[in-house]
């Protein structure tokens, strides 16, 4: 397992684990990642050529996301700093 996908695996748990996040911040969350694992799931697939604007999209959205839950949810935010790092490393 790559480590962006164990990353990947880390922040969904670490979602999973905070039942008081708000619902909007829940679902930006969710979306974000499932942007971002359509566009892993694309990157597998042969003839792939990024589209920057939707590959980047996600991860700012994750950065911004990690900015407004530092202070009550400061694990999570961790976690997602944690995605957004693994993203960057990956190229993606």
């Amino acid at each position: 397992m790559s480590d962006l996908q164990q990353t990947l695996r880390d922040l969904h748990r670490e979602l999973a684990e905070v039942p008081q996040l708000d619902p909007e911040q829940r679902a930006m969350l969710e979306a974000a990642l499932a942007d971002i694992q359509q566009a892993l799931a694309q990157a597998g697939k042969a003839g792939y050529v990024p589209d920057a604007a939707r590959d980047i999209a996600p991860a700012d959205a994750l950065e911004g996301a990690a900015v407004r839950l530092e202070t009550h949810h400061p694990g999570l935010a961790g976690a997602v700093r944690a995605f957004v790092d693994a993203l960057a490393k990956a190229g993606i």
